[in-house]
């Protein structure tokens, strides 16, 4: 008797183990927010990205002249133009380097240095934010130095929603370097949504 039950009860059993496996194994419906995935069976998640559309534009010169001569006055002996800078942008941004390509092929012997303690054959170049309004810096504090040649990652200013700015070139020199030729120093700067 109890046999003959176990025979009538066995195909409900295993019907019901089917609803309930192919239920586990289905694709996780829209608007549902978790399901269980048992060991072996497979499920989608679905997920949901924004695009948030800014077109970010920074105004800056492209060409910027300065002469540096170890008989300017200060730590500082670069004299260079007021570089401005205008967020056009209706996000804050903030303005990076990230490479710097330096030939000083035309200074034989001279070598660039990444911060303002040279030595006698070495240049080193950053930029400085403007603290008082049109007026060079003559001190070197907070100055963001340029690395030659290398990819780096410097912020130089931070603007907010159509602000402007402005930055010097400063720098340094050793006592060795020749002052009657030419170098270039080309940034590359990325402009970012600032966080």
């Amino acid at each position: 008797m109890k046999t003959k039950s176990i025979f009538r009860l066995l195909p409900i059993l295993l019907i019901g183990a089917l609803l309930v496996t192919s239920a586990y194994g289905a694709d996780l419906p829209i608007g549902a927010s978790n399901m269980d995935i048992p060991i072996g069976a497979s499920g989608d998640m679905v997920m949901v990205g924004t695009v948030e559309p800014t077109i970010m534009s920074v105004t800056m010169p492209t060409y910027v002249p300065f002469h540096i001569a170890r008989a300017v006055q200060g730590d500082n002996k670069v004299i260079s133009p007021r570089i401005t800078v205008t967020n056009n942008s209706s996000v804050p941004v903030s303005l990076e380097v990230s490479y710097t390509r330096v030939d000083l092929s035309k200074l034989p012997g001279t070598t660039w240095n990444n911060g303002q303690y040279v030595g006698n054959n070495q240049i080193a170049i950053g930029f400085q934010p403007e603290t008082t309004v049109n007026q060079m810096p003559t001190s070197l504090a907070g100055t963001k130095w340029l690395q030659a040649n290398v990819f780096q990652n410097v912020n130089v200013m931070s603007l907010s929603a159509y602000g402007e700015s402005a930055m010097y070139v400063v720098g340094t020199l050793g006592s060795a370097v020749p002052e009657n030729n030419t170098f270039s120093v080309i940034p590359t700067f990325v402009v970012r949504q600032a966080r």
